[in-house]
């Protein structure tokens, strides 16, 4: 554990290196669809590589409500989806005249209270348009309101279980090691550090032509143990090229 909830884990590379191209699925106990989550696939943000803010513009009126544009402001605010440990950027704008806030009533009393992710008063002198930025870190479903008017101005946030799927590629090589590029090749290959549960997909791509495998070497004794995330040998006459899919382990 790391902080008040930063739950991570940390994938150490093993030097059994790989061939022309693998994908290897590291799934979490709770994995990013519609029937863990409850929210329509269609509604769920897409996976990305790495670890990316969440950056939005919400244009608010104290009589219509909120809209990712001025076109679409409704009393309904629209529906935000993010991942649990996502950095949510929002760009506040107003559509009228009337200063606002931005903040998320996770306890639904119609005022910030202590703990609750707030903005500045935007649309006023000094800060016309707003920005602010918090961490996704109370997973549920929430309601997001403005702070002068928190009946009218109202949406719903729904912050997921679990983190962001990341994809990342390595390139390895037998004698050089891995690394994010066939430049940065190295023997002890880059850290892959992740939020625990996190869905990651890696793309392995091989440097040189030998037959390999990839492992996460939990006892560090060097070879492949019961309960260890491996794929299949892959790059080989007998299997070909095979993508394999293992479960971390926090």
């Amino acid at each position: 554990m790391i902080g008040n909830g930063a739950r991570v884990a940390v994938l150490a590379v093993v030097a059994v290196l790989l061939g022309t191209l693998v994908g290897v699925g590291l799934a979490p106990a709770i994995s990013p669809t519609a029937a863990s989550s409850g929210v329509a696939a269609a509604d769920l943000p897409p996976p990305r590589t790495g670890i990316s803010p969440v950056n939005l513009t919400l244009h608010g009126d104290a009589v219509r409500g909120w809209g990712f544009s001025n076109a679409t402001i409704n009393k309904s605010g629209p529906n935000i989806t993010v991942y649990y440990g996502d950095t949510v950027n929002l760009t506040l704008v107003g559509a009228d005249s009337a200063p606002h806030s931005w903040f998320i009533d996770y306890n639904n009393d119609l005022t910030v209270s202590v703990g609750e992710p707030a903005s500045r008063d935007f649309n006023v002198p000094g800060n016309v348009v707003g920005e602010f930025s918090f961490a996704a870190m109370q997973p549920g479903t929430w309601t997001y309101r403005c702070g002068m008017h928190p009946n009218t101005m109202t949406g719903t946030i729904r912050i997921l279980d679990e983190p962001r799927p990341v994809n990342l590629t390595l390139y390895g090589d037998a004698a050089l090691g891995w690394g994010f590029s066939n430049a940065t090749l190295h023997p002890s290959g880059p850290p892959l550090v992740v939020l625990w549960g996190t869905n990651v997909t890696l793309t392995l791509i091989g440097h040189d032509s030998a037959p390999h495998n990839w492992f996460i070497d939990y006892n560090n004794d060097l070879s492949m143990s019961p309960g260890e995330n491996a794929s299949p040998d892959f790059n080989s006459p007998a299997t070909g090229h095979i993508a394999a899919t293992c479960t971390p382990q926090a």
